[in-house]
């Protein structure tokens, strides 16, 4: 299953694991050891753990954003663009961009690192605690404030679902129109492997839709949002602030949901994925290989453009 496409799905997936495990350990201690407000009982080290927690989520799930739209981008060049895919489309191609968003996503991620600060608040039940707050940088320049929410909530969101929707949309029409060719050329007539390698690029690009669909209907209420509340400083602390739990969920939602979707739509990837880690344990009689008409066996053809 080496390709550029699963290449980027691979860096992906990293993405995602990075997202979701910090996340763990983070309500674990906020939301069952203690409770998620200021209090006597959070020490300093564990509110800077908080606060590198929000700032590496925030950087790996921008990560998974842009390896979303890249993996769009490679598979609309091998549907629409197929005679350029094998040169475009390469591995090495795919590893540099996987870099360029590596580094697009830590210099874009900076501004964050003087957004929010560690320090000791007063409460009416306590003389101080401990607690992660808008740093004096951004409490006394609004702008920065609303330059980062504008960066957040463009951006890593709305920006992306724009781009995502654009392409997927060329891909599905690009997709019919292929499907009506086809059919005229076949002109009816039955061929096994034609029929067995087209359905297989149909269900690894519609794979590939419904990933960029899962992630435009967690993304875009967040994008709305956090813009709104570049526009309106009310309307962050009113309701954006206390809509932190609902869109961290659906970030972990997006992220998780991308193993099931490849589960269900690629039976490829699930042949893979059960002589990878369950082969030992299924009966000889369930090791199976596509059978060629004439009795042969056969795997996938390994060239660069089939394996996009």
């Amino acid at each position: 299953m080496r390709s550029p496409v699963n290449f980027i799905l691979t860096a992906l997936a990293i993405a995602d694991i990075m997202t979701m495990s910090p996340y763990t350990v983070m309500a674990m201690y906020l939301y069952i050891l203690n409770k998620p407000e200021c209090s006597e009982a959070h020490t300093e080290p564990w509110m800077y753990f908080v606060m590198f927690h929000n700032l590496f989520i925030i950087a790996c799930h921008m990560m998974a954003t842009w390896l979303t739209v890249s993996l769009a981008v490679f598979r609309y060049i091998f549907v629409c663009k197929h005679q350029h895919a094998s040169t475009m489309c390469s591995m090495k191609r795919a590893q540099i961009t996987v870099l360029i968003v590596f580094m697009v996503t830590i210099v874009s991620n900076t501004p964050y690192l003087f957004m929010y600060q560690v320090s000791i608040q007063n409460t009416t039940t306590t003389e101080f605690c401990y607690w992660v707050a808008l740093s004096e940088f951004a409490y006394k320049h609004q702008m920065f404030i609303n330059f980062v929410h504008w960066l957040y909530g463009v951006v890593i969101k709305i920006l992306p679902c724009i781009l995502l929707a654009y392409l997927s949309t060329l891909i599905v029409i690009a997709m019919q129109k292929a499907k009506k060719r086809r059919a005229r050329l076949l002109n009816n007539i039955s061929r096994v492997i034609d029929h067995d390698s087209s359905n297989e690029h149909n269900r690894t690009t519609m794979m590939l839709v419904a990933v960029v669909l899962s992630f435009i209907i967690t993304e875009i209420p967040q994008g709305l949002v956090a813009w709104i509340s570049a526009v309106d400083k009310y309307f962050y602390h009113n309701v954006y602030f206390h809509l932190g739990d609902i869109m961290d969920i659906l970030v972990l939602i997006n992220s998780a949901v991308n193993f099931i979707l490849y589960c269900i739509m690629s039976k490829q990837f699930r042949d893979t994925f059960i002589n990878v880690f369950f082969a030992k344990c299924l009966p000889r009689f369930l090791h199976r290989l596509k059978q060629h008409p004439n009795g042969g066996d056969y795997r996938m053809v390994n060239t660069e453009t089939t394996n996009v």
